[in-house]
């Protein structure tokens, strides 16, 4: 009975958090825009964020490890509720980039122990992964409601209340962590090259996606579509995702994984090629697909291969925000330079690499683990 009640608390959190993420992340190009920001700026502001939640995520998880989970996971959703209100008092480009340089700063102090967190406490990943797309659904509907985006902003900092009010309920970890020196403490060196494979794959993927993910508001726009219809569209590929997710731990993280990188390639390459509304929907829904076989197959891949579950949820977090700084700095270059189609081709190359370079050592090390 406690298992459950901390496998759903747990994954309320993950709603909430979700939510926050995506009700302010969607329209921070078209706000850098009516800044006066440039296709190039749009992407520092974008890097700004997922800078620091790279270097907050990797340093956060491991010392998880050391000093426990629930500490970091509280501290971080407080956190994460002032940095989403500082978004309001960003008027500026300069504000912006240093506003959403905070929210990545305080979402990486929780997000790897929570996953942590939730993985030791008995959760089904696959499902609790969903409740994060399920939390992007909502972010995603919210925007497309709301046309105001401090509204925005100012629910993203309730969200986060919210969910560290929820974080106070949670049990005691089951997984008990005495304090341990630096000594003892797994080496971020020893833990990425257990999993290097999959995290190399996950970053060429990933870092196409968020070169694509920085402009695709603006192609869309581009294309003729409304504020609503952008929202829409973000909302078909979280429902998507929230869906398949749910069903995905039965099968071989291997295999669903591989999946992934293989379907992600179609995607990008179908952005570059289709203009009609309807075509964009069946590509969201693609979308959904894949990104749901990709993170987690990636994950379940990561969390299995030892103790050190703070150090390799902080590892496969901090390469998604390594992405996420670099990629849109890469999608605002590219965008301006080649087109935000050449943004999309970029994308599907580095896909096409994972899937060649990277996914076979992962087959391997899979038979070599057997």
């Amino acid at each position: 009975m406690q298992q459950t009640n901390s496998v759903q608390l747990v994954s309320s959190v993950n709603f909430f958090m979700n939510f926050a993420i995506q009700g302010s992340l969607i329209y921070i190009p078209l706000l850098g825009a009516q800044m006066g920001a440039s296709d190039f700026q749009v992407g520092l502001i974008g890097a700004c964020y997922g800078g620091s939640y790279l270097l907050s995520s990797l340093y956060f998880g491991r010392q998880s490890d050391r000093l426990g989970r629930l500490g970091f996971v509280r501290i971080g959703l407080l956190l994460c509720a002032i940095a989403f209100a500082s978004q309001l008092l960003a008027g500026q480009i300069l504000t912006l980039g240093l506003a959403r340089a905070g929210v990545g700063l305080a979402l990486g102090v929780s997000t790897a122990a929570l996953v942590a967190y939730a993985f030791e406490s008995g959760a089904n990943m696959g499902r609790y992964s969903s409740y994060g797309s399920l939390g992007w659904i909502a972010g995603a509907l919210l925007a497309a409601y709301f046309n105001n985006i401090n509204y925005l902003f100012a629910v993203s900092s309730l969200c986060c209340a919210i969910a560290f009010f929820i974080s106070l309920r949670f049990p005691q970890e089951t997984v008990k962590k005495p304090k341990a020196s630096r000594a003892q403490t797994p080496s971020l060196k020893s833990v990425f090259k257990h999993g290097w494979p999959v995290y190399l794959a996950v970053f060429l993927r990933h870092l196409g996606a968020a070169a694509v993910w920085i402009i695709l508001p603006l192609y869309f726009i581009s294309l003729g579509l409304d504020r609503f219809w952008v929202g829409i569209l973000w909302g078909i590929n979280f429902a998507v995702q929230f869906i398949v997710m749910r069903h995905l731990e039965r099968f071989n993280p291997h295999s669903i994984f591989a999946f992934g990188q293989i379907l992600s390639i179609v995607v990008f390459i179908s952005y570059a090629l289709v203009h009609q509304l309807w075509l964009l929907i069946i590509i969201q829904i693609l979308l959904g697909v894949t990104w749901a076989c990709l993170y987690v197959g990636a994950l379940l891949l990561v969390l299995k291969t030892g103790e050190d579950k703070g150090t390799a949820s902080g590892i496969f977090q901090a390469t998604l925000n390594l992405c996420n700084a670099v990629g849109p700095f890469l999608g605002g270059v590219i965008a301006h330079g080649w087109g935000y189609n050449g943004v999309m081709i970029f994308a599907a190359a580095l896909g096409a690499a994972g899937l060649v370079i990277a996914v076979p050592k992962v087959q391997k090390q899979q038979a070599v683990h057997q």
